[in-house]
């Protein structure tokens, strides 16, 4: 009776040299894999204790292979191109009985200006499913199930088929009761309260700048990162916002918020929201109707002073 065969290594270590073969490099894999490069180095040399050989010369420039390591790394070059394959191909979303369009967009925008419409793209496409994936992760549309994005950023998205939608801006907003304090706002009536703002970098200090002013020396300020959520803490009146007008639109239209400074004009952000998607879903029907819902609903989006 033949002997049985040796165990097999261990899958993760098997990874990890795969990688650091194919980078040469150990940082480059742990980059890769997400992993530290300790990490990587350790997996790799447990391999070669369970293997008995010796994987990889290493000097003070870097890494290169043996001439095992070379045989190993020709084979498990193969395997792996065929899992990856393998997990592209099993991700992909199977034909549904409904045809379909998956959106990816981040969570600020999606909770304050998209949901909030998404009846109005429902009700007039009864024929059609929408996911949405609230994410401030950008997806890599080449290995997740994601048809189209809406993105905000400076507008650099290689590779893609890119619209923008339109430019935002930071306005000073309250709630009312709140605003009801003065008759008639002035700029130093803010060195008296709590300032909020998001994550944008010295959101109050360049507001100041941009109207020539000084911020208060011992002013509260009040940060909340995420933006929407912002939001909600000036309409529940705890501090005066230095908000985006994209997320504060509705909040201002209903009244839940008003601008105690109604004349100091918007703040550019610099940033913008732009509809991305690769060419080949731009084929797709329902991308193109949820696309072009998306265009005309954020006509209303472009402050008239931008």
């Amino acid at each position: 009776m033949a002997p049985p065969p040796p165990p097999l290594p261990s899958l993760n270590a098997l990874q990890a040299f795969e990688s650091a073969a194919r980078h040469a490099s150990f940082t480059r894999a742990a980059r890769e894999l997400g992993v530290t490069q300790a990490a990587v180095s350790h997996q790799i040399r447990g391999l070669e204790e369970a293997l008995g050989l010796a994987l990889f010369r290493r000097g003070a420039r870097g890494v290169t292979l043996t001439s095992d390591g070379e045989r190993w790394a020709a084979e498990l070059a193969v395997v792996f191109a065929q899992l990856r394959d393998a997990h592209m191909r099993l991700r992909q979303p199977r034909e549904a009985a409904r045809p379909a369009v998956s959106v990816s967009v981040v969570p600020s925008f999606a909770a304050r200006w998209l949901v909030p419409r998404l009846g109005r793209f429902l009700v007039s496409h009864p024929d059609l499913d929408v996911r949405i994936s609230a994410s401030e992760r950008l997806v890599d549309f080449t290995l997740e199930p994601v048809d189209i994005g809406i993105r905000y950023g400076p507008g650099i998205y290689p590779g893609l088929a890119s619209t923008k939608l339109a430019d935002d801006a930071l306005l000073v907003v309250a709630a009312p009761s709140l605003a009801s304090k003065h008759a008639r706002w002035s700029v130093t009536h803010l060195n008296a309260e709590t300032l909020l703002h998001d994550d944008y970098p010295d959101a109050w200090g360049c507001w100041f700048r941009s109207i020539e002013r000084a911020p208060p020396r011992r002013g509260r300020q009040s940060q909340i990162t995420d933006s929407a959520m912002l939001v909600e803490a000036a309409v529940r009146g705890q501090g005066v916002a230095l908000a985006r007008w994209s997320l504060a639109m509705d909040e201002l239209e209903l009244g839940r918020l008003v601008l105690p400074l109604p004349d100091v004009p918007p703040l550019p952000t610099g940033l913008a929201y732009h509809l991305v998607a690769p060419r080949e879903s731009l084929r797709r029907k329902p991308v193109v109707a949820f696309r072009n819902w998306v265009l005309a609903e954020t006509q209303a989006l472009r402050h008239p002073a931008l």
